[in-house]
């Protein structure tokens, strides 16, 4: 790996981290961002992992997608896309009124959605760090 490989994945993992504790401060008043800054964190630590793999050219922002794009180099990364549908689905609705049938994100979205948008970007963030720690 080679310096700016280093210096670009700190670069995306301290802002996953960045995402991760403004979702937490959020998490019990603004549920559509909360849910959407979850989404946001787990996005960048993969994003993290590739660019540290020597990845160029990363593109997207589905937690499925960017899982897939890890498999080449890790197999084990089949396991992060189970969690993609979950996750994915905040990256817009928590967002956009147009992605909804009625009501705008953030009357839609519930303690709940947030809640279970921490524990599974918690566990990919967990996944990560151990990938992360193999390189």
């Amino acid at each position: 790996m080679n310096d700016k490989n280093m210096k670009e994945h700190l670069r995306w993992l301290e802002q996953s981290k960045y995402d991760f504790d403004l979702a937490n401060k959020l998490i019990n008043k603004e549920f559509s961002v909360a849910c959407f800054l979850f989404q946001q964190s787990a996005e960048k630590i993969i994003v993290s992992y590739l660019v540290l793999k020597g990845s160029d050219k990363v593109w997207g922002s589905s937690i499925s997608d960017l899982a897939e794009d890890c498999i080449p180099m890790d197999p084990t990364f089949d396991f992060l896309k189970s969690y993609g549908p979950i996750l994915d689905k905040y990256l817009y609705s928590t967002r956009y009124p147009t992605y909804s049938i009625s009501g705008s994100p953030f009357q839609i979205f519930t303690k709940e959605d947030a809640d279970k948008a921490k524990e599974i970007c918690e566990e990919v963030i967990k996944f990560c760090k151990e990938k992360l720690k193999e390189i």
